[in-house]
């Protein structure tokens, strides 16, 4: 399988220079939330949310990735986390994912770009002559006040989960 990548299209760059950035406020989650979702969203207002972006279920990286973070949910639940999953994967790519995964935390299913796109992280790669749009692997942490309070890129799927709590706990020991 020969993957290249391929440069951004002219809309794909636009889309991307309106990432969300640090000390902005995050696109609101609920807005894009199917009724056929694999798993329903929690109120995440007042509460700290990670939103990890993975570029496909059930690709051994993602594979890994999003059972680190299902095997640190205990802490990040004590400590009061919300952890939602996005990809741009279908609904029922999602659902077999979850189940084949066992997570216990919400997956979005992206399939329309509309998450992917509304944080700035689509991309796409041309696989075998093949274009395929994906959402890149980074990561949003999200305060109470539904600011975005760090961004992750160049993620290590097999460290990112402890990363990211590491970053959660150092930020509410500061707050508190």
């Amino acid at each position: 399988m020969a993957i290249r990548l391929t440069p951004l299209t002219r809309e794909a760059r636009r889309l991307n220079d309106m990432a969300v950035h640090i000390g902005d406020v995050a696109p609101d989650l609920h807005s894009f939330d199917a009724p056929s979702s694999p798993s329903k969203l929690p109120d995440i207002q007042g509460r700290w949310t990670v939103v990890f972006f993975f570029p496909q279920g059930n690709h051994p990286h993602c594979v890994m990735e999003s059972r680190r973070f299902q095997a640190l949910m205990p802490e990040f639940e004590r400590l009061g986390v919300v952890v939602i999953g996005v990809s741009v994967d279908t609904t029922e790519q999602q659902q077999y994912f979850r189940n084949f995964c066992v997570l216990s935390f919400p997956l979005i299913s992206d399939a329309q770009y509309q998450v992917s796109r509304a944080f700035g992280v689509l991309d796409s790669a041309e696989v075998d002559g093949e274009t395929v749009t994906y959402a890149r692997r980074e990561s949003f942490l999200i305060g109470p006040d539904q600011q975005v309070i760090q961004h992750w890129r160049d993620v290590d799927p097999d460290s990112h989960a402890a990363a990211v709590l590491d970053a959660v706990r150092s930020l509410l020991e500061v707050r508190s």
